[in-house]
């Protein structure tokens, strides 16, 4: 169980804890281990939702180097953005990139970005579209005026973006749809591949590389997402979020991806593939 801000407070008077960040589900600042890595990585930024975010050890992290907390990153599709946090208002990514302090930009390959060191107060950190609060140092000598929020306002983990929340239903109207058109299932798991594979830094393939691949018209693969956006969210956008939102409610998956690869392959045989390049005027790596 998350310990209580007075807990936290006591320990770091004690020597114990120098680092606190906030846990939107607990409302309220968890304590991070001096010995440990505290992982910034989709599950703690997202619930797991974003696939987009990596999975330690590829992505940022917080660790405690000579008696000091620095943030370090090794995420290679993300710049960390750092700002000082300030109560009472509300900051979302854009506000934190311009508002930045440090920026770590995305590592190379696996060599990590020079880290940052945090000094003693309450700070807020952006991965992507998400933003978490953290506080370093809790002053000890005058518990009645911290440098931990005793409370934050706004929903401390955020993604710009999810306005609106899925229909209600929007996993029945989205099935409905991809069972009945078998050609935007195959899309969809070709586009997405590198999702469902669960790579390290998942992207979506140029969708003109898919219409190429399948044998589809241009501009095919573009209607299915919006038509898929429209049935799940009744507006377009959300472009980051349709990926998790397929995968996580079993949409597309393994068996839809190893056929729209058969397919692939059964038209470069037959020639078909080479013929929709020259129609699309894609030129095929």
């Amino acid at each position: 169980m998350p310990e209580s801000p007075e807990r936290i407070k006591a320990q770091v008077r004690a020597g114990v804890s120098e680092l606190v960040v906030w846990s939107g589900p607990a409302g309220e600042w968890v304590s991070c281990p001096p010995d440990e890595i505290t992982w910034l990585d989709r599950g703690l930024l997202s619930g797991g939702r974003d696939l987009t975010l990596h999975r330690p050890p590829r992505c940022p992290g917080l660790r405690h180097v000579h008696h000091r907390w620095e943030l370090f990153s090794r995420d290679i599709s993300h710049p960390v953005y750092v700002a000082p946090f300030l109560a009472g208002t509300a900051q979302d990514h854009h506000a934190v990139e311009t508002a930045a302090r440090h920026v770590l930009p995305a590592a190379r390959g696996a060599l990590e970005a020079q880290p940052a060191r945090l000094d003693a107060g309450a700070w807020i950190i952006s991965v992507g579209d998400w933003v978490l609060p953290v506080c370093v140092n809790v002053a000890p000598e005058d518990l009645d005026n911290p440098t931990v929020p005793s409370r934050i306002d706004q929903p401390p983990t955020s993604e710009i973006g999810r306005a609106r929340p899925p229909r209600p239903d929007a996993v029945g109207q989205a099935a409905h749809y991809l069972r009945r058109n078998p050609a935007a299932c195959a899309a969809m798991a070709f586009y997405y591949q590198d999702f469902i594979r669960g790579g390290l830094a998942p992207q979506p393939r140029p969708m003109d590389s898919v219409a190429v691949a399948l044998d589809l018209n241009k501009g095919a693969v573009s209607e299915y997402k919006k038509e898929l956006q429209r049935r799940i969210w009744n507006e377009p956008g959300h472009q980051r979020e349709l990926a998790a939102f397929l995968l996580e409610n079993g949409l597309i998956g393994p068996p839809d991806l190893r056929r729209a690869l058969e397919a692939a392959a059964a038209n470069e045989a037959a020639g078909r593939t080479r013929q929709a390049a020259e129609r699309l005027r894609y030129k095929i790596k």
